[in-house]
C-alpha cells in the first residue's frame, strides 16, 4: 500500500470485522458506518457531555452503576454525534435499552473490561493501514480457497464491511451478486475493476458501492477487488473446461446414437457410465436423454459466412441454450449443435415460434440459423429427424440472422441447402461473363432464372415477374446477345443452376 496517502478514518464496521470490536458483544447495530476518529474512555458521565464528534465512547464500570447510566451514556452520544457506545458487560442490558440505541441509531456493544477495550481502540485507530491490511491479507486468503465466481464475490460481500459487490459483464448483466444500481460514472461511491477472462481479454467487471467513501477505504476495496481478480479468471477457466470437456463427451455420444454403433470404442472411463458399461442406449438413458417417443430434431448452425471457433463457442452457446431450455440437452456437432424435443407437444409449427422467441431473448454470442426436422418415433426416428434438421439449417443460414426453417416446408428446394453456392457462383461469374457485364445483369439474371422456372414459358414467366409478354422476349433477345441460349437442352441444369447460385450469394440478388 502506499505510505504517502493520507489514511482515511475507520468505520464501526471495520472495527468490528478486522478490529478490537470483533471480541465484543453486539448488542445494537444500527449505522455501522459511521467513522471512527477518536476513542474517549469516561469514567464520570459528565465526561460524556463533552466528547468530540464521531468517538468511539467506552463507559468504564465506575461510570455505568446500572442500565440508566448507560441509557444516559447512549443519550449523550447522540447528542455528540459520537460513532459507538460501548459498555461494560457486567451490566445486564434490557430490552428497551437495545430499543433505545436503534431508536438514537447508536451502536452499541458490551466488553468485559472496558478500559483494555479503550487501549486496543486507540492504537487501532491511530494506525488504520494495519487493519486494513490485515483485511486485505483474509480476504486474499478466502478468495484462493473459493472456486465459483458466485463463491468469490459473496467473500467480498461478507468479508468487507459496508461494501456491496456484483460481477457484470461489460453489457451490464449481473453474473454474481447482487443487481447493481446505476450510477454515473466516476461517482465516488463507485469502485470498477474490469475482470479479464483465461484468454486476456475482458470478460466482466467487479463493481463495488461504498457505503463511506474516503481516499484511502477507496484504495483499500480496490485492492482487494485486484486480488480477486486471478481467482475469478480460475473459476470461468475451469467451467469453461468443464462444459467443454462435457460437450466432447455428448458429441461422442449422439454421434455413436446416430451412426447406430451398440457400443462406445475404448477410452477414458468419463466416457462410460457410472457402472462401467459402453452401451450407447443406456449410457444416453442414464444422461437424462429421451429416446422413446416422438421427437422432433432441432438444428442450430452459424449462418454461411459466419467465421467462428466451433469448439470455442460451444461453451457459451451452451449456456444460453440451457438459459432458455434448461430441460435440453444441447449437444455440439461438426457444423453447430443438436438437441430434440420429445413427446405430444413437439410439433414443428409450435416449435419454430417456440424457438424464435427464446433465441431473440438468449445471449447468445454468434447470429444463429435454425433448422427443424419432421416427428418419427423411437431412435430410428430420432436419426431421421436430426438429418432432416441438419438439412434445413443448412437453408436456415442462407437466410439471415434468427432465420428458422422447417424440413417440412422446404420439401425438393432442401436437395440444393448442400450446393457449394459460392464457388459455383465464382465459376457462373466466367461462364455468364458477358451477361454479367450488362449494366442490367440482375434484371437478365433474374429473367433467365425466372424463365428456366417456367420451363420455357414466356407467358408464365411474364406473370411472375410482373411484366408484359414483350418485355421477356425482348430481355431474352439480350440474353441471346450475350451468348446464353436457355433452350439448349444439354445447357439448361447448368445454367440453372449458375442463375440460382448467382441470386443466392449476389447482392443485386
Amino acid at each position: 500500500m502506499n505510505r504517502q496517502r493520507p489514511p482515511g478514518p475507520l468505520t464501526v464496521a471495520e472495527l468490528v470485522h478486522s478490529g478490537p470490536l470483533g471480541r465484543a458483544h453486539l448488542v445494537a447495530a444500527p449505522h455501522l458506518d459511521q467513522h471512527v476518529t477518536g476513542v474517549s474512555l469516561i469514567s464520570d458521565l459528565a465526561q460524556a457531555r463533552r466528547c468530540a464528534p464521531n468517538t468511539a465512547l467506552v463507559v468504564h464500570p465506575a461510570a455505568a452503576p446500572g442500565v440508566w447510566a448507560l441509557e444516559s451514556a447512549l443519550r449523550f452520544a447522540w447528542e455528540r454525534n459520537a460513532s459507538c457506545v460501548v459498555a461494560p458487560s457486567e451490566i445486564s442490558v434490557t430490552d428497551s435499552t437495545k430499543q433505545l440505541a436503534e431508536r438514537l441509531r447508536v451502536p452499541l456493544f458490551t466488553v468485559d473490561d472496558p478500559a483494555e477495550q479503550a487501549l486496543e481502540l486507540a492504537a487501532t485507530i491511530a494506525d488504520t493501514e494495519a487493519v486494513r491490511c490485515r483485511l486485505t491479507a483474509r480476504c486474499a486468503v478466502l478468495l484462493g480457497e473459493r472456486h465459483r465466481p458466485q463463491d468469490i464475490v459473496a467473500v467480498i460481500n461478507n468479508e468487507v464491511p459496508g461494501v456491496r459487490v456484483v460481477l457484470v459483464t461489460p453489457d451490464g448483466h449481473t453474473l454474481a451478486g447482487r443487481a447493481a444500481d446505476n450510477r454515473p460514472a466516476g461517482d465516488p461511491h463507485q469502485v470498477r475493476v474490469p475482470v479479464p477472462g483465461p484468454d486476456g481479454r475482458p470478460w466482466a467487471e467487479l463493481v463495488a458501492h461504498l457505503a463511506t467513501p474516503s481516499p484511502s477505504w477507496v484504495q483499500t476495496v480496490e485492492t482487494i477487488l485486484r486480488v480477486a481478480r486471478a481467482p475469478l479468471a480460475a473459476a470461468i477457466a475451469h467451467a469453461q473446461l468443464s462444459s467443454a470437456h462435457q460437450a466432447s463427451k455428448d458429441r461422442l455420444l449422439l454421434e455413436a446414437l446416430l451412426n447406430g454403433e451398440a457400443t462406445l470404442p475404448k477410452g477414458p472411463p468419463a466416457l462410460h457410465s457410472t457402472a462401467g458399461r459402453t452401451d450407447v442406449e443406456q449410457i444416453a438413458r442414464e444422461a437424462g436423454w429421451r429416446l422413446d417417443g416422438t421427437h422432433v430434431a432441432v438444428c442450430l448452425r452459424p449462418l454461411e459466412g459466419e467465421v467462428c471457433a466451433l469448439d470455442a463457442i460451444t461453451p457459451g452457446i451452451v449456456a444460453a441454450w440451457q438459459e432458455a431450455f434448461p430441460q435440453l440437452p444441447l449437444v455440439p456437432m461438426p457444423r453447430g449443435w443438436v438437441t430434440w424435443f420429445t413427446g405430444e407437444s413437439a410439433d414443428p409449427a409450435l416449435l419454430a415460434d417456440l424457438i424464435r422467441r427464446r433465441l431473440a431473448g438468449a445471449r447468445i454470442p454468434i447470429a444463429l440459423a435454425t433448422g427443424i426436422g419432421q416427428p418419427a418415433t423411437g431412435l430410428k426416428g430420432l436419426r431421421q429427424s436430426v438429418a432432416e434438421a441438419d438439412l434445413a439449417a443448412e437453408v436456415a443460414g442462407r437466410n439471415g440472422e434468427n432465420s428458422v426453417e422447417l424440413y417440412g416446408e422446404l420439401g425438393p428446394r432442401v436437395v440444393l441447402a448442400r450446393l457449394p453456392l459460392a464457388e459455383i457462383a465464382d465459376a457462373a461469374l466466367v461462364l455468364l461473363a458477358d451477361l454479367a457485364a450488362d449494366p442490367r445483369t440482375d434484371v437478365l439474371v433474374e429473367t433467365l432464372s425466372v424463365l428456366l422456372d417456367c420451363a420455357g414459358s414466356t407467358g408464365q414467366a411474364a406473370s411472375r415477374l410482373g411484366v408484359h409478354r414483350n418485355t421477356v422476349l425482348g430481355r431474352i433477345e439480350r440474353i441471346r446477345a450475350c451468348g446464353v441460349d436457355p433452350d439448349a437442352p444439354e445447357q439448361r441444369l447448368a445454367l440453372h443452376i449458375a442463375c440460382y447460385a448467382l441470386r443466392s450469394t449476389r447482392p443485386w440478388k
